[in-house]
């Protein structure tokens, strides 16, 4: 099987990429609704640590990617005038996923209302008209922690750790949510242990496992944890698509798989990724890397991919869908040959932003060696010409967003 990749006019053809400044980069200005979710790969068992999902329909799910945007990019006064680590963010997130849904018009009419379910009348009356909307009700939300509540949550702003996740929320649910069982004392607001927190408080158990869903979601987007964050064992791909700068974490982490060579055609590390004689090692074979990423984070193998320009043909062969010449987040492409480059090329999208017409892509190159593989900027039109054909992934991977009782059992 010849998987050698040679590219001797990358530069000359792709110069945009090397000057653009490494803004965020999510799939800004294109409707994939389908896109933000967190894949993995269900027989790993450290993809998912939280017992529950996040129930979301496609509404919801836009709701709690712009709060957690909010979150993590909104200073708060009394976290030293900084953004949201990614344990506030989720132990917030999880309180809202419990009392509304992610739903900013829930209860309306009735008693609590909204989505932290404000008293009304009282709370509830002090938020910006319209009442209901999204952003109003989150910018309510910095005006109560920054103002009547400024001082009442030094145990939520203390947390940072993932192992600061339960004390986190506790203080959230018993100091600004009040949501405490009936007949306990409400003035008993410090963290002591689970189990406590699941005698005192509402539906503990989903409100942590909720948290504990949306860090894993979310959780790349905190200022703190800047660059990519693998998971437990498997992995985790940034919900919506990653920055430049994520997308080059991301890459390294491929790299520091093990071996780096191996013979050809024999399958090498634990991703069964095929071996290829190529300069600096298997892992340099474009081939290789688009292999790796559908091996781990999709319920498919791929076992046989043919040459870069073969990889989506035989991706479509054993049940992804087709995506035409239309780039998607986490989509596998691949680039016809030419008389430059007799084996075609392929590789992973990592981000999009349709407004500044850019595309990150996470590729290797066989004759461009070892430390060639890396995520690149480039031009969005031209990767979506007649050139390049795509794969998406989304219905082969899982998906948190999905109340999917089948999956909740196997986690």
């Amino acid at each position: 099987m010849k998987n050698r990749l040679i590219i001797l006019i990358v530069a000359s053809i792709f110069t945009l990429s090397y000057i653009l400044s490494p803004d965020k980069v999510f799939a800004g200005g294109i409707d994939y609704s389908s896109n933000d979710i967190l894949f993995y790969n269900p027989e790993d068992s450290g993809c998912i640590s939280s017992s529950y999902a996040a129930k979301s329909s496609s509404s919801s799910t836009d709701n709690q990617k712009t709060t957690a945007l909010f979150l993590t990019s909104t200073n708060f006064s009394d976290n030293d005038n900084k953004p949201m680590n990614a344990v506030q963010m989720a132990a917030i997130m999880g309180n809202i996923q419990q009392e509304s849904g992610f739903n900013p018009k829930a209860g309306e009419g009735k008693s609590y209302i909204g989505l932290v379910q404000w008293s009304s009348p009282g709370r509830w009356d002090n938020i910006s008209d319209p009442k209901t909307d999204l952003d109003n009700q989150l910018d309510f939300i910095k005006k109560e922690l920054d103002g009547a509540y400024k001082g009442k949550l030094d145990e939520f702003w203390s947390s940072s750790t993932p192992e600061d996740l339960e004390k986190a929320t506790y203080a959230i649910t018993r100091n600004y949510e009040v949501a405490v069982s009936s007949g306990k004392d409400k003035s008993s607001t410090t963290w002591t242990n689970n189990k406590d927190a699941i005698d005192n408080v509402q539906d503990w158990e989903k409100r942590i496992s909720y948290a504990n869903g949306f860090y894993d979601k979310y959780g790349n987007l905190a200022a703190s944890g800047s660059g990519y964050r693998p998971g437990d064992g498997c992995g985790e791909l940034i919900s919506g698509g990653m920055t430049l700068e994520q997308a080059k974490d991301f890459m390294k982490e491929y790299k520091s798989l093990e071996p780096k060579d191996w013979p050809e055609g024999t399958p090498g590390t634990k991703y069964d990724i095929n071996g290829t004689t190529c300069a600096g090692g298997s892992l340099a074979n474009c081939v290789a890397f688009s292999q790796y990423f559908v091996n781990r984070y999709t319920n498919k193998k791929l076992n046989s991919p043919g040459n870069g320009e073969h990889v989506v043909g035989n991706l479509l062969s054993i049940g992804f869908e087709d995506g035409g010449h239309t780039p998607r987040v986490y989509s596998v492409f691949s680039e016809t040959s030419s008389s430059n480059n007799s084996y075609g090329h392929t590789g992973v999208v990592l981000g999009i932003n349709k407004d500044s017409d850019e595309i990150i892509i996470g590729e290797a190159g066989c004759g461009l060696g070892f430390d060639w593989i890396d995520a690149r900027r480039y031009s969005l039109s031209q990767f979506s010409s007649d050139r390049y054909t795509y794969a998406y992934v989304n219905d082969m991977s899982g998906d948190i967003g999905k109340d999917d009782k089948s999956k909740e059992d196997k986690k």
